[in-house]
């Protein structure tokens, strides 16, 4: 692996031999020399001249042995993600028969990856899989957020937080979902389509990373709840912490999500192999791994206290009370970090392998891994909007309660309706009756 030093000798030369080459093309009236012409098919390393030459034939831009030699060192040390991809790296006034992918190559500006039109497709079975758990994930989340907002008792900072992170799955599989819709019907990566759908891309990166933003904030709530209560309850019990300071800080979990999603565009972190491991550690793997760090201490710290509650009822006289609701409070954060955790593990399941395969494509190109397993990851992505939820639903007896009783208030509502239609129909089958004098009292 070369120095730091003559990386940037390579990117010295690469600037100063190649633009020499490009401003000074061998030409004479407008037609290119014989021995730059070349068939249509041929890859011009220093591009493609705009001189004339026979038919079928164009006018390479003369490209010396440096220039040669720093094109094979880019190939070698910084095209490895697009040739996984089955893409091939070049300056872009070659002919590609796809499209050209930004970031994907080293080297200058002008130099960009071909991906190929049959670049990414979804498999029919892979789409009718992912529609129907976009219609779960949908019903699912929008649940979520519509019972946490009715309800006033799940007000709370780990509810907002769970309704957030249900807001992020929905809008998640949505964007996935079309960006899947577009691959399906075209059978080409989304860009080949229309290059302004990289948009919807990194929209969709920015959810990503808003999940992962939104679990660990929850866990830094509950474990600043448990291991540090009083400090808890002075910010956010004694009315220090209002709602929308809570909304504020959702907020800024979002736009921290989208500066780290979109720092992918500069980073240059498809084409080394450092800046790879780098980003992906700092905006994946890093927050994953503290957030399980706090559950593990979270869990041992419940856990001894548990065991030490246990032996002060068994040694003194202990106003019992005052000992159950000790007790209730460590079993409902118990079962709060049981749900945390669960959600964790589902997140950790759907993201890690995806950074992980990413690392190993920049770092050394391995043909078709990226293409053929990010069918299996978009998957994942799906799994785990729709998982989430459901594990929240199912752990969390407050949630479940408060589900009731939506759906048993949004019953009430229809039933007066009802019965006054019943009421006014027997008054007026009364007035009737009267009417005709067949009854008597």
């Amino acid at each position: 692996m070369p120095s730091m030093k003559s990386y940037f000798i390579v990117l010295f030369k690469i600037t100063n031999s190649l633009g020499q080459n490009i401003s000074e093309p061998g030409k004479t009236n407008n037609t290119c020399l014989d021995n730059l012409c070349f068939p249509g098919v041929h890859t011009c390393i220093a591009g493609v001249a705009p001189l004339q030459c026979g038919t079928g034939l164009q006018c390479c831009i003369g490209c010396d042995d440096t220039c040669e030699a720093v094109d094979t060192w880019f190939q070698v040390h910084r095209d490895n993600f697009c040739v996984g991809i089955g893409g091939s790296c070049k300056h872009e006034s070659n002919y590609c028969e796809g499209s050209y992918e930004v970031g994907m190559c080293g080297g200058p500006a002008e130099r960009k990856c071909c991906a190929p039109s049959g670049t990414f497709s979804v498999p029919l079975p892979h789409f009718i899989l992912q529609s129907i758990l976009l219609v779960m994930i949908i019903l699912a989340n929008t649940l979520v957020i519509s019972v946490t907002i009715y309800d006033k008792e799940l007000h709370t900072i780990p509810n907002i937080g769970i309704s957030s992170l249900a807001l992020a799955d929905l809008l998640l599989a949505v964007a996935w979902f079309v960006i899947q819709l577009l691959v399906f019907l075209h059978s080409t990566i989304i860009t080949n389509i229309d290059r302004n759908l990289r948009h919807l891309q990194d929209l969709a990166f920015v959810f990503e990373m808003s999940v992962i933003l939104h679990i660990l904030l929850i866990t830094v709530d509950r474990y600043t709840a448990i291991l540090h209560p009083l400090a808890h309850y002075k910010v956010f019990k004694s009315g220090g912490f209002s709602r929308w300071k809570v909304f504020a800080t959702c907020l800024s979990v979002w736009c921290a999500a989208a500066f780290l999603a979109y720092t992918r565009r500069f980073s240059k972190e498809w084409t080394n192999c450092y800046m790879s491991i780098i980003m992906n550690v700092v905006r994946t793997i890093l927050p994953l791994m503290v957030t399980a760090m706090l559950n593990i201490i979270i869990f041992i710290t419940i856990r001894n206290r548990t065991t030490t509650k246990i032996i002060m009822e068994s040694t003194q006289n202990t106003d019992t009370e005052d000992l159950s609701k000790k007790q209730r409070s460590l079993m409902r954060n118990k079962r709060a970090v049981k749900t945390i955790s669960l959600i964790l593990i589902s997140i950790m399941l759907s993201y890690l392998p995806l950074r992980i395969i990413t690392m190993i494509s920049v770092c050394g190109s391995v043909n078709g891994l990226y293409e053929n397993i990010s069918n299996y990851i978009v998957l994942l992505k799906f799994l785990n909007s729709i998982t989430n939820p459901t594990i929240y639903m199912l752990t969390t007896r407050q949630f479940k309660q408060a589900v009731k009783n939506f759906f048993h208030k949004s019953r009430i509502r229809i039933q007066p309706e009802n019965k006054t239609k019943n009421s006014e129909n027997k008054e007026s089958g009364s007035r009737k009756i009267s009417l005709t004098g067949s009854t008597s009292c």
